[in-house]
């Protein structure tokens, strides 16, 4: 009795439901004459059921759309009817009804995604664009048109196929229908066609240039200018450029007007001023032709490397039109070396050969340019291309100031300023220059900078310091807490091997952007990451600071304790910081150095200044032999000391307290015995306490008596 009520009562439910739904429908052609029309089309197909659905969407009737949309819902169309109807309506089209209440318009979202999804796996399969290529060459005229349309709607891919196919077509009118093809490929075709009017030659060029002025393509006027103005040596390659710029309305330009275009482009670029119509994304593809095997390769590139690459490709423009000045190489060359390092790879056989050839004062008005622009792949290349040739005259002063090598001591870059140091030390001057001093402090600063990173953490507050500070030792940092301005500024500055510093946006004695001023202003800290903690009323202030300054965030103060983590995450990848490994390598090479010059002498007064870094570097394995070789030649009082401290610890490995007792013994024999009566006398009692230590202690701790009693 009860089962035969619940169904009763179901059926009763179902049936209700079928005649809203049928009420509603009957109800409909009521609301306007609009609405009848749509309802009574056909709606037998997958296709005509979606027109009607899209329709009255549009006439805002969004819940008759969604009756219609249920009964098309239960269908499940195959991939062919998928692509089908996405080529049909568009993908527009599909994203209005994945935008539709969910509730009334249930699996809608889920319907469009697999949708596109399905037509973008069939645009991008490479048999199926290469069937079409083929079929642009079909003798039915019909099979040409559809074979276009086909191709338009593959976007991409099928712009590079049609590209690189028109590189290897040999017959003109396979060229041509290629190049019929490629007019309905816009804008995906546009940086393409740079990249091949930037790289190709002869038929190619020829027709590349042809199609540039068909289509009107403006970015592509330096390349259409330069050839007429002499650098294309193929007549048929200038004519296709004439005529290309005649159809863009342009006369046809004089060399030096060819090269005020160009510097005028490279000008816009510098201002990231936009030279198409295209909106700037984040990340896109960066285009190059291969003319040897005629293929297109792309790279995902971030907007600021583009910039780099295309002022690249643009400035070798200028070194193929007739005798380019000076100016004009030296900007190729700095873009030639910056756009090597955005593309991770060395620059051209063709720009190394002519690099090589140039002699010390081109290189350094170089650098002085690359230093000027803060093109920093240039300015290291240049250094180390210096130092090769061991030229005393890239070291002296020019008009009062220092050269531009000997600047980039001081540079913010670490990199650079390790090549300027590798220069100067192959250079190596035996009489003072103007900005020497900056020598000894790069060497002694590569000897610090290896180790424990380490973080400062400057705050308002002493508990939000050391709160901050010890969840940066949790996380392996050598982190030190300041609670001024000043003591943060001075503490980072003196800290070698700063990786990141933290900023509390209430501190004071200076103000924060005081602070942020310094630290950037020191070489040192000028390219540390820095991240602003800020109060919820100060997050605007530190928001404006950060806009202006590539390597400073600004974030909300950090509630959770976790929450340390993703803010070093974020800093990271801003930080342009040596790994370990280089930093270790820079560090002994630093040391071998000093040892070498104070070996052999050197014009460096200051030169012993900063020799108590080697209390912490003697202390790290990796660098004791260079620290051993260095310490006893440098003369003073405190690096006997340092070395009877080594040779006297029983912690210490007793082959490095041997070498500390030999290098004690050198030292002593050429500087005499400069340690104080009160140190030797100890030296006494730490003979006097090892009675029960092993014999090779004993031995030594003997021998550092036996050399302190010589003297």
């Amino acid at each position: 009795m009860n089962k035969s009520f619940g169904t009763i009562l179901v059926l009763f439910y179902f049936a209700n439901a079928l005649h809203a739904q049928g009420t509603l429908l009957d109800e409909a052609p009521k609301r306007g004459p609009a609405v009848a029309a749509i309802l009574e089309l056909p709606r037998g197909t997958p296709a005509q059921q979606l027109r009607g659905i899209f329709t009255l969407i549009d006439l805002g009737e969004t819940d008759v759309a969604a009756e219609l949309w249920k009964a098309f819902a239960k269908q499940k169309p195959n991939t062919k009817t998928q692509v089908a109807l996405v080529e049909k309506f568009g993908t527009a089209r599909f994203l209005t009804l994945s935008r539709q209440d969910s509730q009334l318009f249930a699996g809608a979202r889920e319907f469009v995604a697999t949708c596109l999804e399905t037509k973008a796996q069939q645009s991008r399969n490479p048999q199926r664009i290469a069937r079409m290529v083929n079929q642009l060459n079909d003798p039915a005229a019909t099979q040409r048109h559809a074979a276009r349309v086909d191709l338009a709607a593959t976007s991409t891919p099928g712009a590079v196929a049609c590209l690189e196919a028109l590189a290897q077509a040999k017959e003109d009118s396979a060229r041509t229908n290629i190049m019929l093809a490629l007019v309905e490929m816009r804008p995906e075709v546009d940086p393409l066609l740079i990249a091949m009017l930037a790289d190709s030659h002869g038929q190619v060029r020829r027709d590349v240039a042809e199609l540039a002025g068909y289509l009107q393509l403006s970015e592509s006027i330096p390349w259409l200018a330069a050839m007429v103005a002499g650098a294309e040596p193929d007549p048929n390659v200038v004519a296709a450029a004439q005529s290309a710029l005649t159809k863009l309305n342009l006369s046809m330009p004089t060399i030096d007007e060819v090269r005020e275009l160009i510097r005028n482009e490279l000008h816009r670029l510098q201002l990231g001023v936009l030279t198409n119509s295209r909106p700037p994304r984040d990340i896109d593809f960066w285009w190059i032709y291969d003319s040897l095997d005629g293929k297109l390769q792309s790279q995902n590139q971030p907007a600021e490397a583009r910039k780099i690459l295309a002022a690249a490709r643009l400035s070798r423009l200028l070194l193929q039109l007739p005798a380019p000045p000076a100016e004009d190489r030296q900007s190729a060359l700095i873009y030639a070396y910056q756009a090597a390092r955005e593309l991770e790879q060395n620059p051209t056989a063709e720009v190394q050969q002519w690099v090589a050839e140039l002699d010390t004062s081109t290189l350094n008005e170089a650098l002085d340019e690359a230093l000027r622009n803060n093109s920093l792949a240039a300015a290291q290349a240049f250094a180390e291309l210096l130092g090769k040739q061991s030229d005393q005259a890239a070291i002296a002063s020019i008009q009062n100031r220092p050269a531009p090598l000997v600047r980039a001591l001081t540079h913010t870059d670490q990199s650079l300023r390790y090549a300027a140091l590798q220069a100067i030390m192959q250079i190596a001057p035996q009489r003072t220059f103007a900005g020497a001093s900056g020598v000894p402090k790069a060497l002694w600063h590569f000897v610090a900078a290896t180790g424990t990173p380490q973080v400062v953490t400057g705050a308002a507050t002493t508990a939000r310091a050391n709160l901050w500070a010890g969840q940066l030792r949790g996380l392996g940092f050598a982190a030190t807490p300041t609670t001024n301005g000043r003591d943060t500024i001075h503490t980072a500055i003196r800290s070698p091997r700063l990786q990141l510093v933290l900023l509390d946006s209430d501190i004071n004695r200076p103000l924060l952007r005081e602070v942020v001023f310094q630290l950037r202003t020191s070489p040192h800290t000028g390219q540390i990451p820095i991240a602003i903690l800020s109060s919820p009323e100060n997050l605007d202030r530190a928001q404006s600071l950060a806009r202006h300054d590539q390597w400073l965030l600004a974030l909300p103060t950090p509630q959770q304790a976790d929450a340390m983590q993703s803010i070093v995450d974020q800093l990271t990848k801003l930080s342009h910081y040596d790994s370990a490994e280089e930093r270790l390598e820079q560090a002994q090479q630093a040391l071998v150095w000093i040892a070498h010059l104070l070996e052999s002498g050197h014009p460096y007064d200051e030169l012993l200044r900063e020799a108590d870094m080697l209390n912490h570097a003697v202390y790290q394995p990796e660098l004791t032999t260079e620290v051993l070789r260095v310490l006893p030649l440098l003369g003073t009082a405190a690096s006997q000391q340092l070395l009877v401290n080594l040779a006297s610890t029983q912690a210490q490995p007793i082959e490095m307290r041997q070498q500390a007792a030999t290098g004690l013994a050198t030292s002593v024999k050429q500087f005499g015995k400069l340690l104080t009566s009160h140190q030797i006398l100890r030296q006494y009692d730490r003979y006097n306490a090892s009675e029960t230590a092993d014999a090779d202690t004993q031995d030594v701790l003997g021998q550092v008596l036996d050399i302190l009693e010589a003297q």
